[in-house]
């Protein structure tokens, strides 16, 4: 309410008032996806979880030597 909303009265809709709320003080509402997703893969033992593709490119492996001066 320090940005200029107002009080929500007694026995006033919840819901309501903070839509009234979120307008009075000029608030934009942003919709997203989420901020993280997770994949797992699934299987009873390593060697069927190694054969579940998960729809994404494989990775290179880390490079674990020093770049070239080319």
């Amino acid at each position: 309410m320090s940005f200029g909303a107002p009080a929500p009265t007694a026995g006033c809709d919840p819901a309501l008032w903070l839509r009234e709320a979120l307008y009075a003080i000029g608030a934009r509402i942003l919709r997203h996806r989420g901020a993280h997703r997770y994949i797992f893969r699934l299987g009873k033992n390593q060697r069927e979880r190694d054969r579940v593709t998960l729809g994404y490119p494989d990775l290179k492996p880390y490079p674990k030597g020093a770049d070239s001066c080319d």
